[in-house]
């Protein structure tokens, strides 16, 4: 063991003279200690004292070797005790300071001591915690990592929720915003079943239906051309150039007969609207949707949509005429147009410029829009193939006039007997359910299978096999085959396929065309008993497939041969009508088991299709829905104006007529018994209103507490319904309610004036004839004057929640009444006998 000698005074050394190194005393003891943590220095305890001067000067005089020790040790100033002279203060020897020690400050020290041993001690703790946080960072994957595996492991709405909900835990549910693909799964389930959103949103973080709702209602999408679709397309065409070529098909669904009032546009809705501002009385019982498909990409969307009801021939012309030079201003050429095979649409064809006489040179499938526009007509391959199996069922045969035999109806029916007599089936899917087709007369799926090439192999075989039911049934199976090789070609949908399947190119045109031919001249010779089938009352499905295969033909020589970017191949079923029967299915399936909606729940169910572009059906009478990339519209939030309906319109009504209005309801009297009714719904309207007013010269002027009423005796049907709850309203809010029905009946009830700012007319008749009798709507004096500047009277906001509350209930209760009495004619409805769920 090794000391420094500096610890050491030169006493403690011995003396040897003549020598060079040091050797210490055997009872030497180290007494030095420079720079030596004092902590760690022995400590010299001393009474407290009073020192005076002349101790101070014997304390200087001590001999120095013995002070060493404790001159070493360093004290400030502030270490000595306060109740010390100065003399201590100002002394030039430390020494002397340094021997005093006050107990406290002993205490004190000790305690300074343990707290810096304590931060020293978390000090390296959490430089150990920080080597370990460093240590585990190297061996973990990094967020992006694991954004990366979770990619490898999850795609598509699984990885987007995962990653939604990681956000939702880091940053809070309100201060995350949702993606386009959240919010694509959320509107879309939503519209599938809004029970299920309800139970998935208690899972995971989605936005409230209220929200949804509000994204959705900053689009109106009025009856007419929708303007919002027209924007989108325009946008969309200068960035695609698929997007150029496009058809246009159109079609007619069912809706249910009825009269609707909606509060948020103030007026009422059902009848027969064309969005072109003009008023009609009579109720709509079809929506006449035009949609647009394009002819190269998986793309299609309504443009236009109308409330009919048996539209003509003329009125149909105009607005295809008008559907396609809008699509043309913005850029999209209309080639063909498609529809089904209803009177209307070939009149609609025809004074368009169509010529569908078979037996005429000049046949012309074709017509000119706007003088330059040329737009092939065609007819949806569905329903003819349906018509095909219709008229052949029903007539039983067709003479073949080119070969000695009958084309018949019985050798299906005689295939399908015997299929189940032996209780397998030929290769083909005939049952009983297509033989007996009556019930699903709207299914294409029967009709393409009745007339398929399996049914006339089978057919065919047992013929050959001699069985006796199948002799003579080589021109029913000869039949078939055209029938069906003719729906392959007019019904193509896959690029890759083969045979009559394959899409039409280059390459495959000119047969195409040679087999159009020799069908067209087959079908001509078709006849019943001894006239032409296209000559009698069955030849719609002859002339249709004539037009739609001269049509096929002349729009695919124009798109593969044109001279800026020419058609690689072309899809026939890109002019199918399938594409609008399966958007009326999605429509359906949104009201659940109501599958008749009316013009409103119509309305918001385009809407959100427009913003919902994956939704498919199951059922129907043809085949998926082509799911789209994109929404036709984009969700925004709109700031909603608590400005009601009223006061964004005018009363633009001339005065004279309301003179007439105010006449009318100035000699009119409401009988006993209206009177009750009337302050009964007011204190409905009351009750409302009340929760929601702060002002308390507004709710003493609306209810009146009193018992005994003698004002009205319409008092006494309140009252004697009353135990307790109910609000007996004041003489004022009695009189404007009264004077509101008055003008309803006038306008409403006797007028019938139930479209053109009805709810306004009300409105303004009610508050003229109130202010002709006395200037004021309540009692004058019942409220001071406002004391902000500018804001309207508390007095005339009141009148106006008043009458929007109870105009909203009136033209409800009278919907509901006209509905039954002049749609349904006072009978119950059949609908819930016939559609009753199993």
């Amino acid at each position: 063991t090794f000391i420094c000698s500096e610890h050491f005074i030169p006493d403690n050394y011995q003396i040897r003279p003549g020598a060079s190194v040091r050797l210490l005393k055997d009872d030497a003891y180290p007494t030095v200690f420079n720079g030596f943590p004092k902590y760690l220095q022995k400590k010299m305890p001393v009474k407290r004292r009073l020192l005076t001067k002349n101790n101070l000067t014997e304390n200087h005089n001590l001999n120095s070797n013995t002070l060493a020790c404790s001159s070493t040790l360093k004290e400030n100033k502030e270490d000595i005790v306060d109740n010390f002279p100065p003399e201590i203060e100002n002394f030039a020897d430390k020494s002397v300071q340094c021997v005093i020690t006050s107990p406290t400050k002993q205490k004190l020290r000790q305690k300074i001591k343990s707290l810096q041993q304590r931060l020293k001690r978390r000090n390296l703790k959490i430089k150990s915690l920080k080597g370990l946080i460093n240590n585990i960072k190297k061996h973990i994957p990094s967020s992006d990592e694991i954004v990366s595996q979770l990619d490898d492991r999850f795609s598509g709405y699984p990885l987007h929720i995962l990653l939604h909900e990681r956000k939702c835990k880091t940053l809070g549910k309100n201060a995350v915003r949702y993606s386009k693909i959240m919010k694509d799964f959320s509107k879309t389930l939503f519209f599938y079943s809004p029970k299920a959103y309800a139970y998935v949103r208690t899972l995971f973080t989605l936005p409230h239906p209220s929200t949804i709702r509000s994204w959705m209602s900053s689009t109106h999408c009025k009856p007419g051309f929708l303007s919002e679709v027209f924007n989108y397309l325009k946008e969309e065409v200068k960035k695609f150039d698929w997007l150029q070529d496009c058809c246009l098909i159109f079609d007619s669904m069912a809706i249910k007969k009825q009269l609707i009032w909606e509060s948020s546009t103030g007026k009422f809705l059902g009848n027969i609207e064309f969005g072109d501002g003009s008023e009609n009385s009579e109720l709509a019982t079809e929506a006449l949707v035009f949609l647009v498909v394009s002819l190269t990409k998986r793309f299609k969307c309504p443009i236009a949509y109308f409330f009919v009801n048996k539209i003509n021939s003329s009125v149909l012309s105009t607005l295809i005429t008008s559907a396609i030079s809008k699509l043309y201003d913005i850029g999209i050429r209309i080639w063909s147009v498609t529809c089904d095979g209803a009177s209307s649409n070939v009149q609609c064809f025809k004074k368009l410029g169509c010529n569908f006489n078979a037996n005429e040179n000049d046949f012309n499938c074709k017509f000119t829009v706007g003088g330059k526009l040329e737009c092939n007509a065609m007819f949806d391959a569905c329903h003819m193939l349906k018509l095909v199996r219709n008229s052949l069922a029903d007539k039983k045969l067709f003479k073949h006039s080119d070969h000695d035999g009958i084309v018949q109806w019985k050798f299906i029916v005689a295939l399908n007997n015997f299929q189940n007599d032996i209780g397998l089936k030929f290769a083909n899917k005939l049952t009983s359910q297509h033989v007996h087709y009556r019930n699903n007369i709207m299914k294409v799926k029967l009709a393409a299978q009745s007339l398929s090439s399996g049914v006339a192999d089978a057919i065919e075989y047992l013929q050959q096999k001699g069985e006796i039911s199948f002799q003579k049934s080589e021109s029913t199976v000869y039949f078939i085959r055209q029938i069906d090789r003719l729906f392959d070609i007019l019904n193509s949908r896959i690029p890759f396929a083969k045979g009559y399947k394959s899409p039409i190119n280059a390459s495959n045109i000119k047969s195409i065309e040679s087999v159009f031919n020799n069908t067209i001249d087959y079908l001509k010779t078709l006849r019943i008993e001894d006239s032409p089938v296209y000559l009698s009352g069955r030849k719609m499905f002859i002339i249709g497939f004539i037009v739609n295969m001269k049509s096929t033909l002349e729009m695919s020589y124009k798109l593969l041969y044109k001279n800026q970017n020419p058609l690689k191949f072309i899809l026939t079923y890109k002019v199918s009508q399938d594409h609008l029967e399966l958007f009326f299915a999605c429509v359906r399936s949104r009201g659940g088991c109501n599958n008749n909606p009316n013009c409103i729940q119509f309305k918001h169910t385009l809407r959100q299709l427009l913003f919902t572009r994956n939704i498919t059906v199951n059922s129907g009478n043809c085949c998926d829905f082509d799911a789209l990339e994109d929404e036709i519209l984009e969700f925004r939030s709109e700031k909603r104006s608590m400005m009601s309906v009223q006061e964004e319109t005018t009363f633009d009504d001339d005065e004279s007529e309301i003179q007439t209005y105010l006449d009318q309801l100035n000699n009119l009297q409401l009988g006993e018994y209206v009177n009750d009714i009337l302050d009964y719904i007011s204190g409905y309207i009351i009750r409302s209103m009340v929760k929601k007013l702060s002002c308390t010269f507004c709710i003493k002027a609306l209810t009146n507490h009193q018992s005994d009423h003698t004002y009205a005796n319409s008092l006494t049907f309140t009252s004697s319904v009353n135990r307790g709850k109910l609000f007996i309203v004041s003489k004022a809010i009695s009189l404007i309610v009264q004077h509101l029905e008055k003008a309803f009946q006038i306008i409403v009830v006797k007028e019938k004036e139930l479209h053109k700012n009805v709810s306004l007319n009300i409105f303004e008749c009610a508050k003229k004839s109130i202010l002709a009798k006395n200037n004021n709507f309540f009692f004058t004096g019942f409220h001071p004057i406002n004391v902000d500047l500018g804001a309207p009277s508390h007095e005339y906001t009141l009148f106006k929640a008043i009458s929007k509350k109870f105009i909203n209930i009136r033209m409800r209760h009278y919907q509901k009444e006209y509905n039954i009495r002049e749609v349904q004619k006072n009978k119950s409805s059949l609908r819930v006998k016939l559609s009753k769920l199993a």
